[in-house]
């Protein structure tokens, strides 16, 4: 049974066009039902605009896409934030004003493909909550990560650690609920520079009982650091995945493949193949990087750097240690 239209919305401007394409696509193709695409203008080009409506007819369940503007925000415009960033990602909290009508809707990054049906997504129950998102800490990072980011931050210890990237929104309790307005009263007063600009602000100054835990299989992050070991938990339900670490458009194709098809690091190149399969379906995708020193730098941390420590390992039981041993403190806790 097909449900009904699945609302999904995206901001960007034109250096992310491309990868949007890709996105949704790669949505359309793993997903039943039909689908309503709601673009936040940003500031993208006529040519890819065109592209973007182009969409409909290499999808036949995307049944419209809607292109709107947002009023913009003076104190965003001179915000300032890693080269990766801009102004144009805090807009994804602005959704419910450039779209009124949209009872419900889901907000995705455009470094996504999906590897499910986000329909699974779409039926989610925010139990009143304005929005659900996943959690990194436990999920992606672990306590060393939370610490520093906490200590950084100085967000409620109380609060777990949450990625925007991709958000279940109710338009209308997030508007009752001011969350625009309220971040960007934060960005307003904030005195330290913000890592992940709107993503960061949201944890400061949103309770923690404002959003809705998502399981990780609707945000996973392949190349976070405990991401082997959510993946195996997650297994084959997995719906949607970001680059958040690893950018698959910056790496080698050609590399990649082979070292896939040689089965070394399997998952790693799995995951990266994952955005490349949609991409080459789509076609007319500019994406393909030549500085392959990316590429290499990748490989070097998954293969060489694990084998120059069991080296070192080996190394250290094989030479005897030098200089006299220090006496222990307390001999008799050793003869316990």
């Amino acid at each position: 049974m097909v449900a009904e239209t699945i609302n999904i919305a995206f901001v960007f401007d034109d250096k992310f066009s491309d990868l949007f394409r890709v996105a949704a696509y790669s949505i359309a193709q793993n997903t039943k039902s039909n689908l309503a695409i709601y673009v936040v203008d940003c500031g993208v080009s006529e040519l890819n605009r065109e592209k973007i409506l182009q969409l409909k007819e290499k999808c036949k369940n995307i049944l419209s896409i809607k292109i709107g503007m947002p009023e913009r925000v003076d104190v965003l415009e001179n915000f300032p934030t890693e080269a990766r960033f801009n102004s144009v990602v805090f807009y994804r909290l602005a959704i419910p004003k450039v779209f009124p009508e949209l009872k419900r809707v889901i907000y995705l990054d455009c470094d996504i493909v999906a590897a499910g049906d986000i329909l699974e997504l779409w039926e989610e129950d925010l139990n009143g909550c304005p929005f659900g998102a996943v959690e990194e800490d436990g999920n992606f990072f672990g306590e060393k990560i939370r610490a520093d980011k906490l200590a950084y931050l100085k967000f409620p210890k109380k609060n777990r650690y949450y990625n925007s990237g991709v958000l279940l929104i109710d338009p209308k309790k997030f508007e009752e609920s001011k969350i625009f307005e309220r971040v960007i009263e934060q960005v307003k007063k904030t005195k330290i520079f913000l890592p992940c600009p709107e993503q960061d602000a949201m944890n400061i100054c949103l309770r923690n009982d404002e959003h809705l835990a998502l399981s990780p299989k609707y945000n996973f992050i392949p190349f976070a650091a405990l991401s082997k070991k959510c993946f195996a938990a997650i297994g084959q339900n997995l719906v949607l995945i970001e680059y958040a670490c690893v950018k698959p458009w910056e790496m080698n194709r050609t590399t990649v493949k082979v070292f896939h098809c040689l089965g070394i690091c399997r998952y790693s190149t799995f995951m990266l193949l994952k955005f490349w399969q949609y991409a080459d379906q789509l076609g007319d995708v500019d994406l393909c990087s030549k500085n392959p020193f990316p590429t290499l730098k990748f490989f070097y941390k998954r293969l060489f750097q694990p084998l120059g420590r069991l080296l070192s390992k080996a190394m250290l039981k094989i030479v005897p240690k030098t200089g006299k041993s220090r006496p222990h403190k307390n001999p008799q806790k050793v003869h316990e």
